[in-house]
């Protein structure tokens, strides 16, 4: 059995690391593990591959691995790779939301104790040695704490069900949007279907984005959305930039319609230098590294080893995805 494993990207944190492989190697001395840095090379490696760990993947590469019977990414987003000809196909998809969801949901939260403490304007403050809390307490949105306001989690998956028990720790009241309200609140005080969007919209002082994207969720949240929010409120988008109309976001973060955003995810990536996201100063932003964290790798390899051993076994794989459904 062959393991092809390409997991590159231009940032070195998420580079998955040699020493993962050597103790895989270690694990399963059956079976043979390979690992491709280059993208010109995955097509030819891919010729005899039965498990494939990587987070892209064409059509074209698709098409020259007959063999192929499992894929697996080590993001939580698989919608690049849900091409017709895979989706169609038997080939099985699986991902490692559960390594992501604590950390994500964690940065979530963060980036909501900042804003609602002002803390980027303290830190702009800080560095001109200006000691002016009146600046911090008239800026937009002013200072305040969560007790007592409402978050809405658009999305009760992994990184949602981990949320919610953090904002309740503070208090808040925790509203939800899921596909299928039926499966339950996750502890959340309500749970609606997405049909609620708008009603509940406006209804929230903190609204935190952590969907997939489908057919159904991308550009989920533009104009109308943005209007039904309250002037109050902020938008956290720690799922992916394609969730928001960015043009429709923009505008109502200059007009003041909305008090502000935290961004972890853009629609495009890295953030363009010449983005008005930049120079808002509503705008709380982190360049995508929500699901960073110094065990990434190690809780990556251990899910992925725990995934073959079941593989092998022929038991069912944890957070094997619906590839028509998109999650």
């Amino acid at each position: 059995m062959n393991v092809v494993i390409s997991v590159r990207h231009r940032s070195p944190l998420w580079n998955w690391p040699p020493a993962a492989t050597a103790r895989l190697r270690q694990e399963f001395p059956q079976i043979q593990f390979q690992e491709v840095a280059d993208a010109a090379q995955l097509a030819a490696a891919l010729a005899d591959a039965d498990i494939y760990v990587g987070w892209q993947l064409t059509p074209d590469q698709f098409a020259a691995a007959p063999r192929l019977a499992w894929i697996h990414s080590p993001a939580a987003a698989v919608h690049q790779m849900l091409f017709p000809a895979l989706v169609a196909s038997p080939v099985r998809l699986t991902n490692a939301r559960a390594v992501h969801a604590g950390v994500v949901a964690g940065h979530a939260l963060a980036l909501m104790l900042a804003l609602a403490r002002g803390l980027p304007l303290a830190r702009d403050l800080q560095l001109r040695r200006e000691w002016s809390p009146a600046v911090l307490l008239q800026a937009s949105g002013g200072v305040r704490e969560l007790r007592d306001e409402t978050a809405l989690l658009a999305g009760l998956g992994e990184i949602g069900r981990a949320l919610v028990p953090m904002l309740k720790t503070l208090e808040m009241r925790v509203l939800a949007l899921r596909r299928h309200p039926e499966l339950g609140a996750a502890g959340a005080d309500a749970v609606f279907p997405p049909e609620r969007l708008h009603e509940l919209f406006a209804q929230a002082q903190w609204i935190v984005l952590a969907l997939p994207i489908t057919p159904e969720t991308r550009a989920l949240i533009g104009p109308a959305e943005l209007a039904r929010m309250r002037p109050d409120a902020y938008l956290i988008n720690v799922g992916r930039g394609a969730l928001v109309d960015e043009n429709a976001l923009i505008e109502a973060l200059r007009s003041g319609r909305i008090a502000g955003a935290g961004l972890d995810v853009f629609e495009h990536e890295p953030l363009p230098r010449d983005s008005v996201l930049w120079s808002l100063p509503s705008v709380l932003i982190t360049p995508h590294m929500a699901g960073a964290t110094p065990v990434l790798w190690e809780r990556q390899r251990e899910l992925f080893a725990g995934n073959l051993r079941r593989y092998l076994a022929h038991q069912p794989l944890l957070y094997e995805l619906d590839k028509k459904r998109g999650y």
